[in-house]
């Protein structure tokens, strides 16, 4: 396995985030949006998103990131996902087994590490940004459990203080019911919780009109200096490659294009 080459003054920080992808493997990633727009713009779509992802998750100061990726033979090929020139995190297979058996493994590590507050995202939620994370992180200095919910009925980011394996019981994931029947066991648990604003995650085609709504606000909001982080590739991908089915699905909704064709992330 290679060798984890994590800069030195995060290998002991009690903040860690970890981030779960997946190999991008046409067929293999984002299988009911591939219905829709192919399995290679799907593919490449979420190329976008986790590479994005890892744009920001690489700019957290103090925090030690572990990305979690599967299939567990696949690191050079998760390891692609990285941005150019971005600092190296920590890289784990995810175990096997359901997404809540992942999930639980994956809070178990970073505990065992020396984490004192962890959170774990997915790379499929192009809005999520730095901001957010840190308001979570300072959340869980009051609350045992923070959660982002998902538009769909999930969520697209989970923190916790201490390892809690009862939340990641569930006998289905992917459904509408999940974020309640996580708040719910939560409860029954006596844990204190907060929650984020709604964010939207991709899934599916029906998603992107909505997706391309949005990036167009956060665009906006970037320009005004009241956003730090913005999903450049994933904006590219859906507005400046035309003739694709991801940029038809993107534009359904919308009237007017952007006019500025480099909308650049802007650094804390």
């Amino acid at each position: 396995m290679l060798e984890n080459k994590a800069p030195v003054n995060e290998r002991s920080s009690p903040t860690h985030l970890g981030v779960f992808v997946k190999a991008p493997k046409p067929g293999k990633v984002k299988t009911r949006l591939a219905r829709s727009v192919g399995p290679l713009d799907a593919r490449d779509l979420y190329v976008d998103m986790a590479t994005d992802t890892l744009q920001w998750t690489q700019a957290l100061n103090r925090c030690r990131t572990t990305v979690f990726y599967s299939p567990a033979g696949e690191l050079k090929a998760c390891r692609k996902l990285l941005p150019e020139g971005a600092p190296e995190p920590f890289f784990e297979p995810q175990c096997s087994g359901s997404l809540g058996r992942r999930m639980q493994a994956a809070f178990a590590h970073m505990f065992q590490h020396g984490a004192k507050s962890a959170i774990l995202i997915g790379s499929d939620c192009p809005l999520l940004e730095r901001n957010l994370v840190r308001q979570a992180f300072t959340a869980l200095r009051n609350n045992d459990l923070v959660l982002g919910p998902a538009a769909d009925g999930g969520y697209y980011l989970i923190g916790l203080r201490r390892p809690v394996p009862e939340l990641f019981r569930l006998r289905h994931w992917g459904h509408p019911g999940v974020l309640e029947a996580t708040l719910n066991t939560a409860s029954k648990l006596n844990l204190s919780s907060r929650t984020l604003p709604t964010l939207s995650d991709i899934d599916q085609g029906e998603d992107l009109p909505r997706l391309g709504s949005e990036l167009l606000a956060a665009w906006l909001k970037c320009r005004k200096g009241l956003r730090k982080d913005f999903p450049v590739r994933v904006f590219r991908r859906l507005f400046w490659e035309p003739g694709t089915q991801i940029y038809n699905l993107a534009k359904s909704e919308l009237h007017q294009p952007p006019t500025e064709k480099n909308p650049r992330s802007r650094k804390a």
